[in-house]
């Protein structure tokens, strides 16, 4: 892993987990793997997510872990390199409800960095992966240092929006403070997802979540993503 690109803001927190015993054996797992197999992304944007200070954050969008195909995966979630084409289908369904409520999105291209540099943290609960095999590093410590973040994330920043979409993402709302916080959990924007809902989440489709969250910011005196 490369640490030398992550925020100074980040360093606290990255140097009270490297000390941990967990993160120790995720080193030498990552190693191991480096060795024997193609692992994505290449490891100089493993961390790429943690470039964005604490402090610039008014978003949090938690994906599962990245795209396994060699050269989609650039360390942000549901982001693509821009010249990668078709889009992804969860990112095509994701696009297509931000044309629905914005009338003049036109995104050429999968790559989110434009929606990252305005404040929009795109997480992978799990950082890495064999390439060809999704889940592949489930287990390996990436899930407890995502925890942990979020943890800390409660800590010194508060008024996010999180975005959680799916299960997996659902599961850390318990971690965040939805009295300083704004939370929306929706289904998940797979096609197998994209249409569902639940008893405490809506469904993807015309959730209404983009329009929300630039209410919420707005509100809170920040200003709205440009999507």
């Amino acid at each position: 892993m490369n640490f030398d690109d992550v925020h100074a803001d980040w360093l606290p927190f990255i140097i009270e987990e490297r000390s941990k015993e967990y993160f120790k054996n995720l080193e030498i797992k990552l190693k191991e793997e480096f060795d024997n197999y193609i692992i994505l992304p290449e490891k100089e944007f493993i961390l790429k997510v943690l470039k964005l200070s604490p402090k610039n954050i008014k978003i949090v969008i938690l994906g599962q872990d990245p795209y396994p195909t060699f050269g989609h995966a650039n360390g942000l979630c549901f982001s693509v390199n821009e010249k990668i084409t078709p889009l992804p289908k969860s990112l095509s369904n994701i696009y297509k409800e931000l044309k629905r409520e914005f009338p003049n999105f036109d995104m050429k291209h999968g790559n989110l960095e434009k929606w990252f540099n305005q404040g929009v943290f795109l997480l992978n609960t799990i950082l890495t992966l064999r390439q060809g095999q999704p889940l592949s590093h489930k287990g390996i410590g990436w899930e407890i240092f995502t925890e942990n973040l979020i943890k800390y994330l409660q800590i010194h920043k508060q008024n996010i929006v999180y975005l959680l979409w799916g299960k997996n993402a659902h599961s850390i709302s318990p971690l965040i403070d939805q009295t300083k916080n704004l939370v929306i959990k929706t289904s998940h924007p797979s096609p197998l997802g994209y249409t569902k809902s639940g008893k405490d989440f809506r469904s993807f489709r015309e959730s209404n979540q983009f329009r929300e969250t630039n209410l919420y910011l707005s509100s809170n005196n920040q200003e709205e993503i440009r999507w």
